[in-house]
């Protein structure tokens, strides 16, 4: 009796630990499709991820990668960087196409950086591109009395654009004041646009159909001419700055002329 007793446990046993094994055997498998339904959404996820990057850059660069793959992407804007830069990366692997284009970009840069420097008079010989950066960086902060001290290059940049807006838009309220224009509202590019248009207008420049690049041109031509100044051949910042020098000059004239003329009236009542 005790036999059959204890028999009879142990079959219950094991008829509940066998039915134990498939709930195991399921929670398992739904955790594998989980597993796998959740490692699919982050590889589309990723490859969405990666493909805004792509299209930005592409937006960037002026291109179009609608119905390519990311790696056609790639390639695309690989080829149109490499003749931004003005570098053949024909019959090249992605990856050697990559180390040139590095190569060149990082050569831009520091061109870019020696500019920059001789503008500001500093010295970058010898410095890192971001050592360099950051000299830089500091020199236009102090000619425009900002301070950066402790900042990440990219902070110190967002300070300087901000300061270098702010001054911008000074000037361009204080010449739309001068020509009698209202750019309240108006960004500082569509502010300068409208105020070529009115400028242009006052020296009788007709400026229909022109690119505002083209306007600009017309007014440093009419403002050089009527400097009696020759521009010809010259880049449109060095002739900006003989048409500086050259109305800075005429004004100095006319202050001594003036001055002179005072004198003159004075001495004559006495």
């Amino acid at each position: 009796m005790k036999k059959k007793k204890i028999l009879g446990i142990a079959i219950a046993a094991m008829i509940s630990i066998s039915s134990l094994v498939p709930a195991f055997a399921d929670d398992a498998s739904t955790q594998n499709v989980t597993n796998s339904v959740t490692t699919g959404q982050i590889s589309q996820n990723n490859k969405a991820d990666k493909l805004a990057k792509l299209t930005q850059k592409a937006s960037k660069l002026g291109i179009d990668i609608t119905g390519l793959t990311n790696d056609q992407a790639r390639s695309k804007i690989r080829a149109a960087v490499a003749q931004k830069l003005g570098i053949d990366i024909t019959g090249l692997s992605d990856k050697d196409a990559s180390a040139k284009i590095k190569a060149a970009f990082e050569e831009k840069t520091l061109e870019r950086l020696n500019k920059k420097a001789t503008e500001l008079g500093i010295d970058i010989t010898n410095l890192s591109p971001d050592n360099a950066k950051a000299k830089i960086l500091s020199a236009e902060a102090g000619k425009l009395g900002i301070d950066i001290t402790g900042l990440s290059n990219k902070d110190a940049s967002a300070k300087i654009k901000t300061a270098v807006e702010s001054k911008s838009l000074a000037n361009l309220t204080k010449k739309a004041t001068k020509l009698g224009v209202d750019i309240t509202g108006l960004s500082n590019k569509d502010a300068r646009i409208k105020l070529n248009q009115a400028e242009a207008s006052k020296l009788g420049i007709d400026v229909t159909g022109l690119s505002n690049e083209d306007v600009i041109a017309k007014i440093q031509s009419a403002r050089a001419e009527k400097l009696g100044i020759d521009i010809t051949g010259l880049s449109f910042k060095d002739a900006q700055a003989k048409i500086k020098a050259a109305s800075e000059a005429k004004k100095e004239a006319h202050q001594k002329k003036n001055t002179s003329t005072t004198t003159t009236t004075d001495t004559s009542v006495q």
